[in-house]
């Protein structure tokens, strides 16, 4: 199967109803992410802790909201109005059980819960459903995209290996937990390989083939030796994350090639897709070119300490996942849906660009003597402008939804009432009643 090249939104796709789900997902995960904020400031209510509302936070954001809203768009623009049922269910297993992750967390975090006489890390248990969803919907891609012809599939094709690849960094901490191993180096290096090969490996590719999707042609303009750097270069540059104490100094090495080469493919891919996008891609990409130079930086040790003891990781994190991976998110969804699926869209770049600002002042870039309680305020007015511009997206499109619906039905209505008339100037029973009409020796109705 060959694509057009057309810049349009596939305005007959299905998966949006997937859509919806996921963004309601990013409503809750950026409220929790404000009383996150909002519990620094004043403490939090009994029963709560920060670290289990950091742990039902993120992963929201990852398997309620990022994994959903990208399997949708990859699947609406392979098959437009024609999504299979079955990969319809796949999506909706998906989004029910990344939302599932979201009540353990909060409550229990990875603590087990005592449940029929058994202490159950329930938590971790739903969590690990999800991974079996994802390797449902890498068996499926799979099988409906292998003879698909266009830019945007390698892409794809890498992102959905990298999901998948990166879920043995659960399985390996689990296990390292099962059998009781304390080893420092392998319990950080599992945590590591699989959130970062989540965030570099799947969310990067997939949203460069979204990104793509609408007009080829910028894809065309990447040399072919960028996706292979992507490729080799991702894998590794998880030990980046890690403390350089922990990491052995061969290991170092490497990783600081793989980041390096992946930071020099990133920005290839910002400039080769720039000016070829629409609007709404463009803040995402200067987010994902401020990334790879980050990354560039945390290539070299001394940089990667200094930057570490700065507590610039949060705000690294926020410029990937809120700055491109959301703003990206939503620009994709214009692209696949249209305007319906954001409503409102140009507010959501000032609202991430002042969460992104709000956390600067916690960081060590900030002068100590302007410090004070006031920038954890600042932190937390900052996590509110997410949360408000995403509910009132979130509320136009149920309103829009509900209306069309009603639009619908009144059409239907109206087309049945036409009939009826019609059928009645012409002296006839409506057609549709002919059958069952009472004593006409047909169906039913005659025995009455």
């Amino acid at each position: 199967m060959r694509w057009g090249t057309s810049n349009r939104s596939l305005a007959g796709a299905r998966g949006l109803e997937i859509w919806i789900g996921a963004l309601g997902c990013f409503t809750l995960a950026a409220a929790t992410g404000a009383l996150f904020r909002f519990g620094m400031l004043t403490g939090l209510p009994a029963g709560l802790s920060l670290g289990n509302l950091r742990h039902a936070h993120s992963h929201l954001m990852y398997f309620g909201w990022v994994t959903p809203a990208l399997m949708a768009m990859i699947a609406a623009h392979r098959f437009e109005a024609r999504i299979p049922s079955s990969m319809i269910w796949i999506l909706r297993a998906t989004l029910i059980l990344g939302l599932g992750t979201y009540v353990p967390f909060l409550l229990y975090g990875y603590q087990p819960v005592e449940w029929m006489g058994r202490r159950l890390p329930l938590a971790t248990m739903i969590a690990s459903l999800n991974l079996f969803a994802w390797y449902t919907y890498g068996g499926v891609y799979l099988h409906w995209t292998r003879r698909l012809d266009h830019p945007a599939r390698p892409w794809w094709d890498l992102a959905v290996f990298f999901l998948i690849l990166s879920s043995l960094g659960a399985w390996g901490r689990a296990a390292l937990t099962i059998l009781r191993m304390e080893d420092a180096f392998w319990s950080s290096a599992t945590v590591h390989f699989f959130l970062n090969l989540f965030a570099d490996g799947w969310i990067g590719p997939a949203l460069i083939g979204v990104a793509g999707a609408g007009d080829p042609e910028g894809l065309r303009r990447i040399p072919r030796w960028a996706w292979w750097g992507l490729a080799l270069g991702t894998p590794g540059a998880f030990l980046l994350t890690m403390s350089p104490a922990e990491v052995p100094t061969a290991l170092r090495i490497l990783a600081g090639v793989s980041g390096g080469v992946m930071a020099l493919v990133l920005l290839i891919v910002m400039h080769r897709l720039f000016w070829r996008v629409p609007w709404e891609w463009r803040i995402p990409l200067i987010s994902l070119g401020l990334r790879a130079l980050a990354e560039l930086g945390l290539s070299v040790p001394p940089i990667a300490s200094w930057a570490l003891g700065a507590g610039l990781r949060i705000f690294y994190i926020h410029l990937w996942l809120a700055g491109f991976t959301t703003l990206g998110l939503m620009a994709g969804a214009r692209q696949t849906w249209g305007d319906r699926a954001v409503p409102g869209l140009p507010v959501v770049f000032p609202a991430i660009g002042f969460l992104l600002l709000s956390l600067i002042p916690l960081t060590d870039f900030w002068p100590p003597a302007w410090g004070g309680r006031w920038t954890l305020a600042v932190a937390f007015v900052g996590a509110l402008f997410p949360v408000g511009v995403a509910l009132g997206m979130l509320g136009k499109i149920l309103q829009g939804v509900i209306a069309g619906s009603a639009k619908t039905l009144l059409a239907s209505h109206m087309e049945v009432r036409d009939e009826y008339r019609s059928d009645g100037d012409s002296g006839k029973a409506p057609a549709h009643d002919h059958a069952g009409a009472p004593g006409s020796g047909s169906g039913g109705g005659g025995d009455l």
